[in-house]
């Protein structure tokens, strides 16, 4: 696979309380900027497609570098598969223009009255897939999660 262009951003500002007792971000809160990237993410691509209900079902991150209490964090998002009923997303943090952390995360559309997972919708697929340049095919809409 070839790395995502990123043509999503947001900034975060790091907080006292995102760092642990060595005085730089904790592993775990780069999770949270992850989180807030995807929320702003479907805000600004989404902004009129209601939230369904999603479960994540993966999560990988790889540490470069460090970050500190009052950074300005660019945390990039891509997503970058869409599948029947899950996509994937891909993600940088950068530091002053250097990546300290990047990672992948795997969405499932999920009905929790249900307790199932759903196909993705028809308006989410069109719309990342023409914001993200994604080719869809036949084979993309009845693949498994």
């Amino acid at each position: 696979m070839s790395a995502p262009a990123f043509r999503f951003s947001t900034t975060i500002v790091v907080r006292w309380s995102d760092c642990d007792a060595f005085g730089h971000v904790n592993n775990a809160s780069y999770l949270t900027y992850l989180e807030q990237a995807r929320i702003e993410y479907w805000n600004a691509v989404l902004p009129d497609l209601p939230f369904t209900g999603l479960a994540i079902v993966h999560v990988s991150l790889d540490f470069r570098g460090q970050a500190y209490p009052g950074d300005v964090l660019d945390v990039r998002a891509a997503i970058t598969e869409l599948k029947r009923t899950s996509f994937w997303a891909s993600y940088e943090v950068q530091r002053l223009g250097v990546v300290v952390a990047s990672g992948r995360s795997a969405q499932v559309f999920f009905d929790y009255t249900r307790q199932t997972p759903t196909a993705v919708p028809d308006a989410f697929r069109t719309r990342v897939a023409e914001y993200e340049g994604l080719t869809i095919g036949a084979e993309d809409r009845g693949q498994h999660a």
